[in-house]
């Protein structure tokens, strides 16, 4: 690998890592963010179909 293809590499890795670091600045909490990423993938859509079934279940009452 070239020295510019090393850079344009290292650009496209660093950039992501400039983002957060951006809206960490910006006062952005992503702490929850990175809790939500350390689960697995089951774990995470299980706590979705919970979410989702207290949103419905929110909406039925609120029709009541």
């Amino acid at each position: 690998m070239g020295d510019k293809s090393r850079q344009q590499a290292g650009r496209r890795l660093r950039q992501p890592v400039d983002q957060v670091h951006k809206a960490v600045e910006y006062g952005i909490d992503i702490s929850m963010l990175r809790d939500n990423l350390a689960r697995t993938v089951a774990e995470r859509m299980r706590r979705h179909e919970i979410a989702l079934a207290t949103v419905e279940m929110l909406r039925k009452a609120r029709r009541t």
